[in-house]
């Protein structure tokens, strides 16, 4: 189930608790604020959006595709408002905002990072609803329809993996986020069983990298570090690098900018 609908400055989806449906909303929604003149990268706002739509599908619904997630996407001047709801029981949202997690922790940012990059976050009682505002310069309110959505980005299969002085570099093409996590675990773990040197990930075509992403990151640090090795970030735009100096990991793995 995919369902869209237009209203003057704002878009309102419901879909079916899945990755690549959720892939399709982000897509969706950052055609809709180009459309509405929208300046900069939009790396804030698809960074919220996919950490809030992440919440909805894999907690709030656990990944099953017979619940429902809605999105409501509201478009004012120079603001921008997002609502997700999904049909789960909920969460105790108040602990979760108050604990961190650990730097070598495989997961728990996803909260972290909605408090960090929104400029309000506001659950309901039971924590099946979030409402989210973000400051987005050049946005406009109601007036022109909403575009098409942006080319599909998510990640291809990972691909150039080869090594050189010992070094094992792998080259991922498109974003690092959950729908494609499984696939990167998969041939993470490969590398891993291969071999002991240092790991690369060159993220030159990399624009963003989700709180799943960065989960798999950390572990396949972890795993490096048991055996004698290291995991080296290569190629890191800005907006990324900020991120990762935001949750502390500059300091767990190594991180080279672009």
């Amino acid at each position: 189930m995919y369902e869209i609908q237009t209203f003057p400055g704002g878009l309102a989806f419901r879909f079916s608790a899945d990755l690549t449906l959720l892939d399709r909303a982000v897509a969706e929604t950052v055609g809709f604020l180009k459309a509405q003149h929208a300046g900069g990268t939009l790396f804030d706002v698809k960074l919220l959006l996919r950490e809030a739509l992440l919440n909805a599908v894999l907690h709030g619904s656990r990944g099953d595709p017979l619940c429902a997630v809605t999105l409501e996407v509201r478009a004012a001047e120079g603001r921008l408002t997002l609502t997700v709801a999904d049909q789960g029981p909920g969460f105790d949202w108040r602990s979760g905002l108050s604990n961190l997690a650990p730097p070598e922790a495989t997961s728990g940012r996803g909260l972290t990072i909605l408090t960090l990059y929104a400029d309000d976050v506001r659950f309901n009682a039971s924590g099946n609803e979030l409402t989210l505002t973000k400051a987005v310069p050049g946005l406009r309110g109601p007036a022109a329809p909403p575009g098409g959505g942006e080319n599909d980005t998510r990640s291809t299969p990972m691909h150039d993996i080869r090594i050189e002085d010992g070094q094992t570099i792998v080259s991922p093409v498109g974003d690092i986020v959950a729908s494609v996590a499984d696939e990167l675990r998969a041939r993470f773990k490969e590398i891993l069983q291969s071999g002991d040197g240092p790991v690369v990930i060159d993220l030159s075509r990399v624009d963003l990298i989700d709180s799943v992403g960065i989960g798999l990151l950390i572990a396949v640090h972890n795993s490096l570090g048991k055996k004698g090795g290291r995991l080296v970030l290569r190629h890191v735009n800005a907006d990324l690098a900020a991120l990762l100096r935001t949750m502390r990991l500059d300091k767990h793995f190594q991180v080279e900018t672009a």
